[in-house]
């Protein structure tokens, strides 16, 4: 498998588990989504290396593969959020790690 090939397929996954996320109930990027906010590349990375996202208690979404995007793959997830999210902006939040930032997101938003 080439690098160009291994970029598209963690664009392609990371895609995948930010829309199911989304739609699951309790889902931490439903929440996202509707926050104005898109994690810094280091955040996200720690929750999509998690498998599975902490907020979904019940275990509505089944979990992923753990994998981390480059920063190139980054810029691409981050255009399409922002895309489907008008007005969305990258931000820590002042948060220094994940769980730190969704704790914003979902309490302080």
């Amino acid at each position: 498998m080439n690098l160009k090939t291994m970029t598209s397929d963690s664009v392609k996954l990371a895609k995948e588990v930010l829309l199911s996320n989304e739609a699951v109930r309790f889902g931490v990027f439903g929440i996202v989504a509707t926050s104005g906010y898109f994690p810094p590349r280091q955040f996200l990375n720690e929750f999509l290396r998690a498998g599975t996202d902490p907020c979904d208690q019940d275990q509505r979404m089944p979990p992923w593969k753990p994998f981390s995007l480059s920063a190139d793959d980054y810029l691409i997830v981050k255009a399409w959020w922002i895309a489907r999210h008008s007005g969305a902006v990258e931000s820590s939040l002042g948060a220094t790690n994940w769980n730190d930032w969704a704790v914003v997101v979902i309490h302080d938003l």
